[in-house]
């Protein structure tokens, strides 16, 4: 009876915490949108275009480091506190060294992705450098707080990291143009790290101690979490590069005006993604490797609320489709109604795919590389194969190239099954 009664206040306080969270996110969310259609109202199009695809960039570096959001959150639950910290703050160390050796190639080859993307303003690259290397304490500190089940104070850094930046990138651009707004992001950024290192409440990671080299036992460390980590890399890293794929696409194929246009619609569309991403932090955390059962509800759960989620929104963007997207970004992105609900599809669907691969990392299957690879390919090589003619092909295109994905997911992890059992058999 007391073990039922324990087990019942744990799961009150679990939905309590998650709807607190979840508040807090969807608030964070809607005022990281709010940025968007403000801007585009103080960027011209070509401007707005550059501003949304460095960010674009951003997002898909950043993205990566998820895995090492997965990796805090998988030490707190492994090892006592100060141990997990230990762990922590060496993972923490390495991303910093790597990270600077990424924004230092990227600076290096920034003419050249500039030229790509015919994007002007060599400052924005500076400025994209910087953010990448200073997200990484947050990312490390937002993944051991999860751990530790203290959601409700990540979803205050949220909060208090999208106001400053909502503030400061409006009044940036408005003094300084597309370098304003990113200096804007970056300073909003950094307030924001600062907030949740005042309310963390316990003892984060040491971003002193990644200034000292590792030892000889923190080598041993590393060495021995480089492949589960290495898998992690590549699956979170090959689903976030699709979230903005469309962007860079459009930036790559079409006219700065033309590609600045369908900017300003893929950010509306991606509205589903950062909603349905946010059940899947909520889940992750839940999933017990000990527990099939449970883990089997949990993801049926989450697919039910992410399919009303997505009826929901569509069905309003199929009502105002000739007028949300000039109501909220400005005339010049009017007209767009039709390519806003294919792009909220593609996003759908990769929400899906990014909720089930990471279902599948945390409770360490193989098959989490599989799905990645099978939904990562076919939509990086299809646009740019078929060189399609408009905004509206491009986006059908990744959409298919999505859905050809799942279908050569479904044949591998049926031939991997086949494979299984005939090894289990033979043994």
């Amino acid at each position: 009876m007391r073990n039922r009664l324990l087990r019942r206040i744990k799961l009150e306080d679990f939905y309590i915490r998650s709807s607190l969270f979840a508040f807090l996110s969807l608030v964070g969310a809607i005022l990281n949108y709010a940025l968007y259609p403000s801007l585009a109202h103080v960027l011209n199009p070509t401007e707005f275009g550059d501003f949304v695809a460095v960010l674009a960039i951003s997002n898909q570096l950043l993205g990566i480091m998820l895995a090492f959001t997965l990796t805090s959150i998988s030490l707190v639950n492994t090892y006592p506190e100060d141990e997990a910290r230990e762990k922590a703050q060496i993972i923490q160390k390495v991303l910093i060294w790597l990270f600077l050796g990424a924004t230092a190639v990227l600076l290096v080859v920034s003419p050249l992705i500039r030229q790509q993307l015919h994007i002007v303003d060599p400052l924005t690259f500076v400025i994209l450098a910087l953010l990448l290397v200073a997200a990484v304490p947050a990312v490390m500190w937002t993944g051991y707080l999860q751990g530790h089940q203290r959601v409700i104070k990540v979803g205050i850094y949220n909060v208090a990291g999208v106001v400053s930046k909502l503030v400061l990138a409006l009044l940036f651009a408005r003094l300084w143009g597309v370098s304003g707004g990113l200096l804007g992001v970056l300073a909003g950024t950094m307030l924001g790290i600062l907030t949740l290192r005042l309310i963390a409440g316990m003892r984060l990671p040491s971003l002193r101690s990644s200034l000292t080299p590792l030892t000889a036992s923190q080598w041993t460390y590393v060495r021995g979490t480089m492949t589960s980590l290495g898998v992690s890399v590549l699956v979170v890293g090959m689903l976030s590069v699709l979230q903005n794929i469309d962007i860079i696409f459009a930036k790559i194929l079409f006219p700065p005006a033309v590609a600045g246009v369908y900017s300003g619609i893929s950010v509306l569309s991606n509205a589903l993604y950062f909603l349905g991403l946010l059940l899947v932090w909520i889940v992750l955390p839940a999933v017990s490797p000990a527990n099939p059962r449970h883990n089997r509800r949990l993801l049926r759960t989450s697919y039910s609320l992410l399919a009303l989620m997505a009826v929901g929104v569509m069905a309003g963007e199929y009502l105002l489709r000739n007028v949300l997207a000039r109501s909220l970004l400005g005339l010049a992105f009017g007209g767009q109604g039709d390519i806003l609900i294919l792009a909220s599809l593609f996003q759908i669907l990769l929400v899906g795919s990014t909720l089930y691969a990471y279902y599948l990392l945390v409770l360490r299957r193989k098959r989490s590389l599989l799905l990645a690879g099978c939904v990562f390919l076919p939509s990086v090589a299809a646009p740019a194969v078929l060189v399609p003619g408009d905004t509206r092909a491009m986006i059908t295109t990744l959409l298919l190239a999505t859905l050809l994905g799942w279908v050569a997911y479904g044949i591998g992890s049926g031939i991997y099954h086949v494979v299984l059992h005939a090894r289990g058999r033979t043994q």
